[in-house]
């Protein structure tokens, strides 16, 4: 049988990557793995998700889906799991977007008291970050961080926003805050097979593709200038003003320059607030959701 190979056009551009490399290479190999009908995220994480969920405290409710329902139980705990190989909006690898519209949804929720995002994740494209960064700063209730295995570059872009953050063993890694970029240069392949391409441009088209073409003669200065400066700049920005040890640190430390710790060492540079056990960490959200519900109501009481 003829093995079909699926290829999302992410991992192809790989263009403005927010990603360890292992975790790029790590995604292409279990897509060239697959065979058939490609599963989507949701399908994939759905048995991990169910795992999870046998570990919380009976007493705690968990909404893995359907944010928005009304019948939900009081004070649930939304999990959201954020895994492998992150995306705008692929379907097949977890996707920003969706993300987004989903939180969304449980901060509306009146019956959702807690965010819990659980990472295991080495980054991956950098494109939308900037405006999922505006809708996780401007909701309403706490954002529980829990690490597993790997919090590196996007998926850190996106766990800073915790208001508290969390690693499950002292061996997680956490950190690589930076961009990369990689550009395959098929040439000398197409050549070999004795094909030779040719590109032609308008005369009034001398700038068109200048930045990419550059970088295959070894001329990268204006693409790092111009696209990856910008993205790591907003980057680092980010991390500054979500984490409060980061505002005043210097722009030559190591933390900002891409370095990955383990996670004894992230918790005494800031990266992260502690170690936990996930069941712990449930209950640990729950509370913390508890708590934030009953200083909302206090508010509200006296301000009617």
């Amino acid at each position: 049988m003829a093995k079909t190979l699926y290829l999302p056009s992410e991992f192809l551009r790989a263009n403005n990557l927010l990603v360890t490399r292992e975790q790029y290479i790590e995604s292409l190999i279990n897509f060239m793995r697959l065979e058939g009908k490609l599963p989507t995220y949701k399908d994939t994480i759905k048995s991990r998700i169910n795992q999870t969920c046998e570990l919380a405290n009976k007493d705690i409710p968990i909404a893995i889906d359907d944010y928005s329902s009304t019948e939900l139980e009081q004070n649930t705990i939304a999990y959201f799991f954020i895994s492998g190989f992150i995306t705008a909006d692929s379907c097949w690898c977890f996707s920003s977007k969706q993300f987004e519209s989903e939180i969304k949804a449980a901060d509306a929720n009146p019956n959702i008291s807690v965010h819990f995002l659980h990472i295991s994740s080495g980054g991956g494209e950098g494109w939308y970050l900037d405006r999922l960064s505006e809708t996780l700063k401007s909701l309403t209730k706490p954002i529980y961080v829990l690490i597993e295995k790997l919090c590196a570059s996007a998926a850190y872009y996106i766990g800073c926003h915790g208001t508290k953050i969390m690693a499950m063993t002292q061996n997680d890694l956490i950190g690589c805050i930076g961009v990369m970029t990689q550009v395959m240069d098929p040439t000398k392949f197409f050549e070999n097979m004795g094909i030779k391409i040719f590109d032609l441009y308008a005369d009034q088209s001398d700038l068109k593709n200048k930045k990419y073409n550059d970088i295959i003669k070894g001329k990268p200065e204006q693409y790092i200038s111009e696209e990856l400066n910008p993205m790591a700049i907003q980057f680092i920005d980010e991390v500054r003003s979500s984490r409060s040890p980061f505002s005043e640190l210097k722009d030559n430390d190591p933390i900002l320059r891409g370095e990955t710790y383990m996670a004894n060492i992230a918790k005494e540079n800031g990266l992260i607030d502690g170690i936990i056990t996930l069941g712990d960490a449930l209950n640990d959200a729950y509370q913390i959701g508890l708590n934030s519900n009953s200083k909302g109501k206090i508010y509200n009481f006296f301000n009617n």
